[in-house]
């Protein structure tokens, strides 16, 4: 029996030591970060480019509105069949009113599933590992946000690697942020593709197109659906091209968390970053007309936000800072491991006590467990490694 207990001590210990190994998800959610696929029509027309993986029965609303269904696809290209031209009238933007000039402004939320992302021509590399410049695309959209009026949550928690199980990690992010009740979630990307697919300007400034990104595997598909089509239909009638369509992926994307939460894809890994920046903030223009502000609202704001993109050096009053997500990650995860410890060290000496019945054999036996009986197992196991 004690050479049993020592084994499970010595068990456990290897187990709180050794790292975190990662559990294997379906490729549903996986994404190129640097290569593309690309999506034809019948008549071989190009439809769409990018790095998200496609899968047959996908669909993709395009930006002029029509709609293409994936039933083929041939390694790095996918063929798509026209369903139906017209955007359906769940597109059409809700009535805004004013809210109460005495209730809050809307909290948006933002984050980065891929916090590695970055653009060749402004950062020199598609990746950065721990320092991806789409973090600075978010805090562009952000920004513009509180010069409007809103409140904002921009969470730069870093979710690396670049792989399939990013999305599990910036689940808990995802949860934390909406214990703060946001009126919606936006999980900005940078996708993979050529420049060209992603290219325009506005006012004679290089931007860069988005790309709406709905998951279908969740309860909130529909409401979630509704929402990114009426994000276009208002884009649409400000920013014209802005949007370049819908995309409607198998997966899940942690949409089912949040019936308003929407990937967007901003650019490609050959667009420059000032020019993702200056759309990001094209693209908070918008949500006035989706997510309405209280009334009077401040006669700072522009229609055009020629320097949006750039970051305050403080925060203004009605942004929550990452400072405080890194602070509640942190401690979080400092919190489990103690408790887990403080489990194991009750267990043990539980487990002495009744074992001995008295606290004095208990630290008898602990006393002759540490000088020999655990001495033993570790020259064995040190000994079989040499072997």
């Amino acid at each position: 029996m004690p050479k049993l207990f020592a084994i499970l001590i010595s068990v456990t210990y290897l187990a709180l030591s050794a790292p975190p190994i990662a559990v294997a998800s379906p490729p549903l959610e996986t994404e190129l970060s640097q290569d593309y696929i690309t999506v034809v029509d019948e008549q071989n027309n190009v439809l769409l480019q990018t790095g998200i993986q496609v899968h047959e029965g996908d669909i993709y609303i395009a930006e002029d509105n029509q709609t293409y269904q994936i039933f083929t696809i041939n390694e790095m290209q996918a063929v798509a069949r026209l369903l139906t031209t017209p955007l359906s009238s769940a597109g059409e933007p809700p009535a805004i009113t004013a809210s109460s000039t005495n209730s809050p402004p809307p909290l948006i939320a933002v984050y980065h599933t891929h916090t590695d992302e970055a653009y060749i021509p402004t950062d020199g590399v598609p990746i950065k590992k721990g320092d991806g410049s789409i973090m600075e695309v978010g805090a562009a959209f952000a920004d513009r946000l509180q010069q409007l009026g809103y409140q904002t949550l921009h969470d730069k928690t870093l979710h690396d690697p670049h792989d399939a199980n990013a999305y599990h990690r910036s689940r808990r992010t995802v949860l934390r942020m909406l214990k703060k009740n946001p009126a919606a979630l936006f999980d900005f990307h940078r996708d993979s593709a050529p420049a060209k697919a992603y290219q325009l300007s506005f006012n004679g400034k290089p931007a860069t197109k988005l790309l709406l990104v709905v998951g279908q595997q969740n309860q909130n598909r529909k409401t979630t659906e509704n929402f990114a089509k009426q994000i276009k239909t208002a884009a649409d009638a400000k920013y014209k091209g802005l949007i370049r369509g819908i995309f409607i992926a198998r997966g899940n994307y942690n949409q089912d968390l949040s019936p308003k939460a929407i990937l967007v894809e901003v650019g490609t890994q050959y667009n420059s970053r000032p020019a993702a920046e200056y759309s990001a903030a094209l693209f908070a223009d918008i949500i006035p007309s989706l997510l309405p502000l209280p009334a009077p609202k401040t006669p700072s704001a522009q229609s055009i936000p020629d320097n949006a993109a750039k970051q305050a050096e403080t925060p203004p009053e009605n942004q929550i800072t990452d400072t405080e997500t890194a602070d509640n990650t942190a401690d979080s995860a400092v919190y489990d491991i103690l408790v887990l410890i403080f489990l194991v060290l009750a267990a043990s000496a539980l487990y002495l006590y009744l074992s001995t019945g008295s606290l004095k054999e208990a630290r008898q036996k602990l006393q002759k467990l540490r000088t020999t009986e655990f001495n033993d197992i570790w020259r064995r196991f040190r000994k079989k490694i040499k072997d």
